[in-house]
This record gives C-alpha cells, sequence and structure tokens, in this order.
C-alpha cells in the first residue's frame, strides 16, 4: 500500500513538473515568434510621408534616328525587386511601341511627300518626335510606396498624349495597394468616391460666372454646361476603372482623371483631393 501511495506522489510530482516545463517553454516560443499585424499599417510618428534616400532617380536612354527619349524613373531601395523591374519594363515596353509608330509615321511622310515638302529620309534633331516620362513622389518610407508616373510622346498628328499611372505599394506585405484595401469593410466606397469627385469638378469646370453669362451667347453656355456636365458624369461613374489612377496619405486619396475622361483636351488631366 505504502508502495502504491509513492508511485502516486511521484506521478503528480512529475505531471506538475511536466506542466511547469510546457508552460515555460510555450510562453519563451511566443516571445519570439515574429509578429504578424493583419490590421493596416500606420506610419511611423517620426517618420515623413517621404523619407530622404528612400529612393533615386534612373533614366533610359534609346539612340533612335526617328525619336528622342528623355525618361526618368523612381528606383525605390527597399522594395522588392520585382516591383522595381515592373516600373522599368512598363516605360521599355512603351518606349517601344512609340519608337515603332515614330519610325512609321516619318516614313509614311517621307514618302508620300510632295516635291515641294523636301522632308529628308530621317528627321534632324530638331524635328525628331520625342517620349518622356517623370514622376511624383507621394509616398516613400518604411510602409508605403505611392506615387504617379506621368509619360507622353508626341509621334505625330495634331498633338501628343499624356498619361499618368499610379503606383500603390505595400513595403511590409510586399503587395499592391487598392482602394479597397484603404477602404476597408466600405463597401460604398466606388458611390462615395463618385459623389464627392463629381461634386468638386463641378464646381470647377460646371460652373458659370455671372460676368461670362452677361458676355457670352445664352445658347452657347447652355450647350456647353449640358457637354461638360454629362462628360463628368460619364467619367466619375462608381467603377474601378474611373478611379483606377490614385495616390494616397493617411488622411486623403486624389484621384488623377486621364485626358478626355471628364472633358475636352483642353481641360488636361483633372485631379481632385478627398478626405478618407
Amino acid at each position: 500500500m505504502k508502495r502504491i501511495y509513492l508511485i502516486i506522489i511521484a506521478t503528480i510530482f512529475l505531471l506538475i513538473s511536466l506542466s511547469i516545463g510546457l508552460v515555460f517553454f510555450f510562453s519563451n516560443r511566443q516571445q519570439n515568434l515574429p509578429f504578424e499585424d493583419k490590421e493596416k499599417i500606420e506610419l511611423k510618428e517620426e517618420e515623413s510621408l517621404v523619407v530622404e534616400g528612400s529612393y533615386q532617380t534612373k533614366k533610359l536612354t534609346i539612340d533612335d534616328p526617328y525619336i528622342n527619349f528623355d525618361v526618368k524613373y523612381p528606383y525605390f531601395k527597399d522594395a522588392d525587386i520585382n516591383f522595381n523591374l515592373s516600373i522599368e519594363d512598363f516605360l521599355k515596353e512603351q518606349m517601344e511601341n512609340d519608337r515603332l509608330i515614330a519610325k512609321d509615321n516619318w516614313q509614311t511622310r517621307y514618302n508620300l511627300q510632295t516635291a515641294e515638302d523636301n522632308i529628308p529620309k530621317q528627321p534632324s534633331l530638331e524635328e525628331k518626335f520625342y517620349f518622356y516620362s517623370d514622376f511624383s513622389i507621394i509616398q516613400s518610407n518604411s510602409s508605403y510606396i505611392s506615387f504617379i508616373l506621368s509619360y507622353g510622346a508626341f509621334t505625330g498628328g495634331a498633338h501628343g498624349y499624356e498619361v499618368k499611372k499610379s503606383y500603390n505599394y505595400d513595403l511590409k506585405n510586399n503587395r499592391p495597394i487598392t482602394l479597397a484595401d484603404i477602404y476597408g469593410d466600405d463597401e460604398d466606397y466606388l458611390d462615395k468616391l463618385s459623389q464627392a469627385s463629381r461634386q468638386m469638378l463641378k464646381e470647377a469646370y460646371a460652373t458659370i460666372s455671372d460676368e461670362d453669362r452677361a458676355n457670352s451667347d445664352p445658347e452657347a453656355i447652355e450647350d456647353y454646361l449640358e457637354n461638360i456636365n454629362s462628360s463628368i458624369d460619364s467619367g466619375t461613374e462608381p467603377t474601378e476603372e474611373n478611379f483606377k489612377t490614385f495616390t494616397f496619405t493617411g488622411d486623403s486619396i486624389k484621384i488623377y482623371f486621364a485626358q478626355y475622361q471628364v472633358g475636352p483636351y483642353v481641360m488636361g488631366m483633372p485631379e481632385v483631393e478627398i478626405s478618407i
């Protein structure tokens, strides 16, 4: 009986010791596990939106007889290599497309010229077409990248073109950021963006002053207002496509509208900034 009692005591002691050891083990292990924050990344309080030295400007050049290239783009030091390569590869593709168009347009002009035109087989330096790109950094810090790449060209015709392409990137999770990511559980974010941007654009472009009304043809004013309101309504419909070009900070989103999206060519490329 005494022997059984000793065995029971020893077993209880062993179980208690084992329990303490397991608690200690898993407690230390939990402390050493990497922290995985699935919430939105917040900027460090002491960190600015654009951290000095977080990116550098790179250039691409092609020696071409028909088109001049002035191409600048950012390279982000802490970003995934594939993200940086995606910027460079995108520009190379656009450059090659416009290089071929420029060559074809000049050769067509040369082949169709009259005796009085005196067009050379290849353009002089001053006559060359052009392609350019530049960028504007909105965020470049330890958490986010957000910037606008502007590129354009003139390869013949009435006028050139310009396009704005946005890049928004989560550095911690190595993935692109969408509008849906920024607005989280708000399923009505496209409707809200549509309403806010539509109101801002109409205040800027579809409002006629008393002085203009007094000095302009009433019918022309009404035609203008009808056309511009229709364009703005169409270009701000609550779709992902209409709001695909954007940058963001901690408290606002800026939407960039393309040429002709919300009005005629002379309207340019309007921008609206909306508080989050």
